[in-house]
């Protein structure tokens, strides 16, 4: 019977020291890649601007040890305009309508990213309010290339202006890579007597893979159920 008792006590506790969590983080990323648009005028953009970085993250905690499944969500931009006020290049055959006085092409290069993680996690609690943790997984990431050159042609004047647009190339290339991904982080019960199940945080990762190298520092916000 002592042996039966044992056993069911072995299986259920770390069900009884389990958390489940869900959080929302945004902030900053920084791209490192290769890629690289070259124009049929041998413009060329290389898409790693970073802009903002939103994630959603499930995680399961049970004592020390734990999981997270996250998705994540990023873009890069690059981008080159040229414009004139003399020497306005002639209209495309068989347009009329205007005499443009302001010429401009626009060329563009945008790289987005869904990503997908799950990643072993360790925690240390520092005090009551304060936990540390650190990730170890794997990314798969869905990546998205969009390119465009634009030519357009404006007549300033007085009363309603007059312009046209030319699409002269808009292309888009998809790719997708394994990788791997390592982060840090910290959570903060900010008012455990009102709210002991509301946590702050911040996390910095990067992840790693064939077509790119993503460094991310987010704010994080979320619930422990």
């Amino acid at each position: 019977m002592r042996k039966y008792l044992a056993f069911t006590l072995l299986i259920a506790s770390p069900a009884a020291f389990s958390q489940t969590y869900l959080q929302l983080g945004m902030g900053m990323i920084e791209l490192d890649h290769e890629t690289e648009t070259v124009f049929s005028d041998n413009t060329r953009l290389k898409p790693d601007s970073g802009e903002s970085a939103l994630q959603i993250t499930l995680g399961q905690r049970y004592e020390a040890f734990g999981f997270e499944v996250s998705y994540s969500q990023y873009k890069g931009d690059a981008s080159k305009e040229w414009e004139t006020y003399t020497h306005i290049p002639a209209l495309p055959l068989g347009i009329t309508g205007g005499l443009p006085n302001e010429y401009e092409e626009e060329w563009n290069s945008s790289l987005k990213a869904q990503q997908f993680s799950v990643k072993g996690m360790y925690f240390y609690d520092l005090n009551a309010r304060l936990t540390l943790k650190g990730g170890l997984g794997l990314t798969y990431t869905d990546y998205e290339l969009n390119s465009s050159h634009t030519q357009s042609w404006e007549e300033d004047k007085v009363g309603p202006d007059w312009e046209y647009d030319y699409l002269v190339s808009h292309n888009k290339t998809t790719e997708t890579a394994w990788g791997g991904i390592i982060s840090l982080g910290a959570n903060y019960t900010l008012i455990p007597q009102i709210a002991p199940n509301l946590m702050l945080g911040v996390e910095a990762a990067i992840a790693v893979d064939d077509y790119n190298t993503a460094s991310t520092l987010l704010g994080n916000i979320g619930w422990v159920f």
